[in-house]
């Protein structure tokens, strides 16, 4: 299955009171991620900044299925999981891998575009939403429906 992904080393500040990787700490990962993505392809956290929107997310999943600690090496894979035919609305899949191959971490995050003024959602232009047909596909991807509901 093709995946776009990037290794990141776990730090102190990653850490949570257990001595493991936080949860919140996955999730600015898997952001970092996905904003390297789109700067990859000429789409820049600036350009989402010059345009007056930005992703927010309506919903978000994860299941900790193995402890990862400080020093350690982790693969975070992305996934387009759902689209919109308007790309209103989308959902993305991240597998966090230890160094072994085997995953530690499973996420599932639904979003929209936000207008920044207005704080309402918004379609994607037309080069956004191309960027959007660029990311790999998950095996199980659905067509989300068309509607934006509030974030």
């Amino acid at each position: 299955m093709d995946t776009y992904s990037c290794t990141y080393q776990v730090r102190w500040s990653d850490l949570d009171a257990n001595g493991h990787m936080n949860y919140s700490a996955y999730i600015d990962a898997a952001g970092d991620l996905r904003y390297r993505f789109f700067t990859e392809h000429g789409y820049p956290p600036q350009r989402f900044m010059e345009m007056g929107i930005g992703p927010v997310y309506t919903d978000i999943h994860a299941r900790f299925l193995r402890e990862v600690r400080i020093g350690e090496t982790i693969t975070i894979g992305y996934q387009l999981a759902g689209l919109s035919s308007n790309g209103g609305r989308w959902k993305v899949h991240h597998d966090v891998l230890k160094a072994n191959g085997k995953r530690a971490v499973s996420i599932d995050i639904e979003g929209v575009i936000l207008d920044l003024a207005s704080r309402k959602p918004v379609l994607p232009t037309a080069e956004l939403f191309g960027i959007f047909s660029l990311i790999p596909r998950t095996a199980d991807f659905v067509s989300l429906p068309d509607s934006l509901r509030q974030a």
